[in-house]
């Protein structure tokens, strides 16, 4: 009976650890995701303020088609980038909120 115990503790430890090793690669993955997006995010939005620019310096046009323009590109590019971004935020949000459940669901459980 003693060895049986043993045997569980043993088994309870190596679980502890893959639980504990399981979190750490999901934060991790989620860190790396974050990074991309963030990445991502950050060229495009370069990309965006450089079309931006070119518009507002062009010396040829008149004040009314540079905001025509301006506002075609902040819908056309801003607009759904910021979509984007939040959906990213979300998502991001919810698998945190997912690990974290998980992570006090089976410290509660080992409490009971």
């Amino acid at each position: 009976m003693l060895a049986e115990l043993q045997k569980l503790q043993n088994s309870t430890g190596q679980f502890s650890a893959s639980l504990q090793s399981s979190v750490h690669d999901s934060a991790s993955h989620i860190q790396s995701q974050i990074q991309q997006s963030y990445s991502d995010f950050s060229a495009a939005l370069s990309t965006t303020v450089h079309e931006l620019t070119g518009i507002v310096k062009q010396k040829d046009l008149p004040i009314q088609e540079k905001a025509s323009r301006v506002g075609k590109e902040v819908q056309s590019r801003v607009t759904p980038l910021l979509e984007t971004v939040r959906k990213g935020v979300s998502e991001v949000l919810a698998r945190s909120k997912d690990v974290t459940t998980a992570t006090n669901g089976d410290a509660s459980s080992d409490k009971q």
